[in-house]
Protein backbone atom coordinates (compact mmCIF):
# COMPACT_ATOMS: atom_id res chain seq x y z
CA UNK A 1 0.00 0.00 0.00
CA UNK A 2 1.44 3.50 -1.04
CA UNK A 3 1.26 6.15 1.21
CA UNK A 4 -0.90 8.99 0.40
CA UNK A 5 0.89 13.02 0.51
CA UNK A 6 -0.44 15.06 3.20
CA UNK A 7 -1.60 17.95 2.94
CA UNK A 8 -0.36 21.13 5.00
CA UNK A 9 -1.75 24.32 5.25
CA UNK A 10 1.37 27.23 6.06
CA UNK A 11 0.26 30.69 7.66
CA UNK A 12 0.06 33.31 4.82
CA UNK A 13 1.89 35.84 7.18
CA UNK A 14 5.20 33.68 8.46
CA UNK A 15 4.87 30.53 5.62
CA UNK A 16 4.80 28.14 8.94
CA UNK A 17 2.68 25.13 9.29
CA UNK A 18 -0.62 26.20 11.47
CA UNK A 19 0.16 23.22 13.59
CA UNK A 20 3.43 25.56 14.80
CA UNK A 21 2.63 28.63 14.28
CA UNK A 22 -1.09 29.35 15.42
CA UNK A 23 -0.48 33.18 14.94
CA UNK A 24 0.11 33.68 18.27
CA UNK A 25 3.10 31.56 18.71
CA UNK A 26 5.17 32.59 15.98
CA UNK A 27 7.85 34.82 16.21
CA UNK A 28 7.50 36.57 13.17
CA UNK A 29 3.81 37.48 13.62
CA UNK A 30 4.42 38.67 16.95
CA UNK A 31 7.06 41.22 15.73
CA UNK A 32 4.77 42.28 12.51
CA UNK A 33 1.83 42.72 15.07
CA UNK A 34 4.11 45.01 17.68
CA UNK A 35 5.76 46.88 14.94
CA UNK A 36 2.80 48.35 13.32
CA UNK A 37 2.41 51.65 12.55
CA UNK A 38 6.27 52.11 13.77
CA UNK A 39 8.05 54.86 11.59
CA UNK A 40 11.69 53.71 10.58
CA UNK A 41 12.67 57.52 9.22
CA UNK A 42 14.84 59.29 11.73
CA UNK A 43 13.49 60.04 15.15
CA UNK A 44 10.27 59.47 14.10
CA UNK A 45 10.71 55.80 14.99
CA UNK A 46 10.94 56.43 18.83
CA UNK A 47 8.23 59.19 18.41
CA UNK A 48 5.35 57.00 17.05
CA UNK A 49 6.41 53.77 18.97
CA UNK A 50 3.10 52.64 19.57
CA UNK A 51 2.56 51.01 23.42
CA UNK A 52 1.98 47.69 22.34
CA UNK A 53 5.53 47.70 21.23
CA UNK A 54 7.23 45.36 23.75
CA UNK A 55 10.06 43.19 24.55
CA UNK A 56 12.54 42.40 22.19
CA UNK A 57 11.36 44.80 19.53
CA UNK A 58 11.40 47.80 22.60
CA UNK A 59 14.82 46.76 23.35
CA UNK A 60 15.83 46.91 19.68
CA UNK A 61 14.63 50.65 19.19
CA UNK A 62 16.13 51.50 22.87
CA UNK A 63 19.49 50.16 21.64
CA UNK A 64 19.25 51.91 18.45
CA UNK A 65 18.37 55.00 19.88
CA UNK A 66 21.49 55.09 22.77
CA UNK A 67 24.86 56.55 23.01
CA UNK A 68 26.62 53.30 21.89
CA UNK A 69 25.28 54.28 18.52
CA UNK A 70 27.29 57.26 18.00
CA UNK A 71 30.16 56.33 18.84
CA UNK A 72 29.75 53.00 16.37
CA UNK A 73 29.12 55.32 13.80
CA UNK A 74 31.85 57.53 14.22
CA UNK A 75 34.01 54.47 14.26
CA UNK A 76 32.63 53.57 10.66
CA UNK A 77 32.95 56.94 9.15
CA UNK A 78 36.76 57.34 9.96
CA UNK A 79 36.84 53.54 8.51
CA UNK A 80 35.25 54.19 5.16
CA UNK A 81 37.33 56.96 4.52
CA UNK A 82 40.46 55.80 4.22
CA UNK A 83 42.98 53.12 1.89
CA UNK A 84 42.43 49.26 3.41
CA UNK A 85 45.25 46.99 2.17
CA UNK A 86 44.67 43.60 3.25
CA UNK A 87 47.34 40.69 2.93
CA UNK A 88 45.84 37.50 2.74
CA UNK A 89 47.46 33.66 1.96
CA UNK A 90 46.54 32.26 -1.25
CA UNK A 91 48.59 29.06 -0.96
CA UNK A 92 50.99 28.01 1.96
CA UNK A 93 53.33 30.43 0.10
CA UNK A 94 51.62 32.90 -2.23
CA UNK A 95 50.11 35.81 -1.43
CA UNK A 96 47.59 38.56 -2.02
CA UNK A 97 47.55 42.24 -1.86
CA UNK A 98 44.56 43.64 -1.55
CA UNK A 99 43.99 47.41 -2.11
CA UNK A 100 40.28 48.89 -1.34
CA UNK A 101 38.67 52.02 -0.72
CA UNK A 102 40.07 54.76 -3.38
CA UNK A 103 36.07 55.38 -4.20
CA UNK A 104 36.80 58.22 -1.49
CA UNK A 105 39.60 59.93 -3.87
CA UNK A 106 38.00 60.73 -6.78
CA UNK A 107 41.15 62.28 -8.46
CA UNK A 108 42.51 58.25 -8.41
CA UNK A 109 41.05 56.29 -11.52
CA UNK A 110 40.78 52.62 -10.03
CA UNK A 111 42.50 51.40 -13.49
CA UNK A 112 44.84 53.47 -13.89
CA UNK A 113 46.19 53.22 -10.35
CA UNK A 114 46.01 49.04 -11.16
CA UNK A 115 48.47 49.66 -14.08
CA UNK A 116 50.90 52.07 -12.14
CA UNK A 117 50.43 49.49 -9.18
CA UNK A 118 51.81 46.74 -11.47
CA UNK A 119 54.28 48.22 -13.52
CA UNK A 120 55.93 49.60 -9.88
CA UNK A 121 56.20 46.09 -7.87
CA UNK A 122 56.74 44.00 -11.37
CA UNK A 123 53.56 41.58 -10.91
CA UNK A 124 50.07 41.08 -11.64
CA UNK A 125 47.32 43.87 -10.41
CA UNK A 126 43.63 43.95 -11.48
CA UNK A 127 40.84 45.55 -10.49
CA UNK A 128 37.78 43.27 -9.40
CA UNK A 129 34.53 44.05 -7.12
CA UNK A 130 35.00 43.23 -3.86
CA UNK A 131 32.21 41.66 -1.20
CA UNK A 132 30.66 45.09 -0.92
CA UNK A 133 30.45 45.41 -4.59
CA UNK A 134 32.94 48.43 -4.76
CA UNK A 135 36.28 48.12 -6.81
CA UNK A 136 39.33 47.19 -5.25
CA UNK A 137 42.99 46.08 -6.91
CA UNK A 138 44.32 42.77 -6.22
CA UNK A 139 48.06 42.64 -6.41
CA UNK A 140 50.01 39.37 -6.85
CA UNK A 141 52.19 39.28 -4.45
CA UNK A 142 53.52 40.58 -0.44
CA UNK A 143 53.93 44.47 -1.02
CA UNK A 144 51.40 45.84 2.03
CA UNK A 145 53.88 47.99 3.24
CA UNK A 146 55.75 49.46 0.15
CA UNK A 147 51.75 49.74 -1.53
CA UNK A 148 51.46 51.94 1.25
CA UNK A 149 54.03 54.03 0.59
CA UNK A 150 53.73 54.18 -2.85
CA UNK A 151 49.95 55.93 -2.52
CA UNK A 152 51.12 58.08 -0.37
CA UNK A 153 54.04 59.21 -2.93
CA UNK A 154 51.90 59.25 -5.59
CA UNK A 155 48.78 60.11 -5.23
CA UNK A 156 49.60 62.16 -1.97
CA UNK A 157 47.11 60.32 0.11
CA UNK A 158 47.21 60.82 3.82
CA UNK A 159 49.63 58.13 5.33
CA UNK A 160 46.94 57.95 8.96
CA UNK A 161 44.29 57.59 6.13
CA UNK A 162 45.76 53.87 5.38
CA UNK A 163 45.16 50.88 7.01
CA UNK A 164 47.37 47.73 6.44
CA UNK A 165 45.54 44.32 7.70
CA UNK A 166 46.95 40.73 7.62
CA UNK A 167 44.68 37.68 7.58
CA UNK A 168 47.98 35.85 7.05
CA UNK A 169 48.97 33.28 9.53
Amino acid sequence: MPLEPVEVEYCSLCTCPLEYCENAGCKRVKLEKQMEGVSVSGDAATEAKPDALAGDAADAVGEEKGSGKDKDSKKKKSKSKGITITRTNRNKKKHITVVAGFEHFPEVDVKDASKKLGKKFACGASVTKGATGKDEIDIQGDFSHDVAAFITATWGVDADLIKLVDKGK
